[in-house]
Parts: structure tokens; C-alpha cells; sequence
């Protein structure tokens, strides 16, 4: 593990750590740092990070079997990711396809997952998370104000600990395993949903994931399937409400 009190983004960190001609990162590596001065999420996104927030990445070059990765072994990543992310703030509940979300529907958490490839193999991933701790941008929300009266204040040394432990434990999950942790803790299936991909909106009912984790949504013109790769937005829309645009 490596610590640094200001970097451009945890991710180009450990990529950089990783790519050192002498001591390269293992697998397993952790790059924690205070603050990112141009940190991303999904698209590009920026990705916010105050003080009370806590931003770290993980290297990945092998799979769980121990062979080396496969772009089959990406999907489910960001989902196992997600299982741990909410294991470990205990609160909130998981939105398709990368974000924990306060009761209250702010987000209070992003998981970001990088691959370099190689041909048909993932020459490493590179996991990012950030988890708003006793601060948060505004319209999000952190753990610190959700926590429960007499409980003591979250101090982001302590959830790392705690979710670190529960990443190893969510990455080595059999695929089965990993879809039902995801479905028990998820607050996208069964809703309304619009999702902005590259083909353009769609509109539909979030109904299941597949054994891949990508989304299934049921449309006026039968059931699709999307991918995480595939979208650029998900916004969760009320049955009965007039459909402008996705929600937050």
C-alpha cells in the first residue's frame, strides 16, 4: 500500500507504480490518497474528492483462479466492487452500474473499473473507489450523517480497513454468488428506468441482470439487454411521474 497527500487520480497512480521498470506494483496493490486534482469516474466524469472523502485504487493482474485476466472476467468486477462498497458502510443500496446510493437516493459512493488489454486478455485492472466519509459535494451525501444515533463518527482509516477486507472477500465470490450479493443490495430492479447509451435513450423496466451483469430492461418493444460498457447515464424514473428526463 502507498499513500500520497495530493494526486492526479489514484488510477494513473498505481498505473504508473505498476509500469515501474524496477519494483512494478503487485497484484493486490493499494494507492490511497487525501485529495485528486483531476480525478474521473465513468465517461470521463469528474470525479469530486474533498477532504472528507476516501479515494483509493486497487491493481488487478491475475483473475481468482490465478491465471491471467480475460475480458470475460471485467464484467462482474464492478458489481463484486459494490457488494463490498456497501458491506462496508453498512447503509445505502447499490444503483446499476457503479454507484452506492444513500437511502435518500444521493450518492454517497463510485466504483470505477480500468482495464489495459491485450488481444483477448486484460493485461491488468485498475479498481477505483470513492466513498464520501464526513464530507461530501454538494447534492451528495456522506456516511457521517447517516450513521446511527450514539454510533461513533466513521473515520475513513478504519472503512478502508473494513472494506478492504470485504473486496477480497466479494472478488472471490463465484459468479452465482456475486449476481444474488448485488440483487439483495441493489435499488434498480423493478423500477422505471432511462438509460442514455451510445445508441441513443431507452426506456423501459430494470427486470434482472445476466450472468454477465449486464442490465435487462423490459421495453414496449420486448426485453434488452445493456451493458455497463454500452451506457453513459442511468436515471430512475417514478411510475406515475412525467417523464422529462432522468433523475439524479
Amino acid at each position: 500500500m502507498r499513500y500520497h497527500g495530493t494526486v492526479t487520480s489514484t488510477q494513473d497512480s498505481l498505473r504508473a507504480w505498476a509500469d515501474h521498470p524496477d519494483q512494478p506494483a503487485p497484484h493486490g496493490a493499494v494507492m490511497v490518497a487525501e485529495r485528486q486534482t483531476a480525478g474521473r469516474g465513468r465517461r470521463g466524469r469528474t470525479w469530486d474528492t474533498t477532504h472528507g472523502t476516501l479515494v483509493f485504487s486497487v491493481l488487478l493482474t491475475r483473475n481468482l483462479r490465478g491465471g491471467p485476466l480475460t475480458l470475460a472476467d471485467l464484467p462482474l468486477m464492478p458489481l463484486a466492487a459494490g457488494v463490498a462498497v456497501q458491506r462496508a458502510a453498512g447503509v445505502g443500496g447499490l444503483k446499476w452500474p457503479n454507484d452506492l446510493l444513500a437511502p435518500d437516493g444521493r450518492k454517497l459512493a463510485g466504483i470505477l473499473l480500468e482495464a489495459d488489454l491485450r488481444g483477448e486478455e486484460a493485461r491488468r485492472a485498475v479498481l477505483g473507489i470513492g466513498i464520501n466519509v464526513t464530507a461530501a459535494p454538494r447534492d451528495a451525501a456522506h456516511l457521517s450523517a447517516l450513521r446511527a444515533p450514539g454510533t461513533p463518527e466513521p473515520t475513513r482509516a478504519a472503512l478502508l480497513g473494513t472494506l478492504l477486507l470485504e473486496l477480497e472477500r466479494a472478488l472471490a465470490a463465484p459468479p452465482a454468488q456475486t449476481l444474488h450479493d448485488w440483487r439483495t443490495a441493489n435499488v434498480t430492479l423493478g423500477r422505471p428506468v432511462l438509460i442514455h447509451t451510445h445508441e441513443g435513450p431507452l426506456e423501459g423496466v430494470a427486470t434482472d441482470l445476466d450472468a454477465q451483469g449486464s442490465l435487462i430492461v423490459t421495453t414496449a418493444g420486448g426485453p434488452r439487454t445493456v451493458s455497463a460498457g454500452d451506457v453513459q447515464l442511468v436515471g430512475t424514473l417514478a411510475p406515475d411521474a412525467a417523464r422529462s428526463g432522468p433523475a439524479p
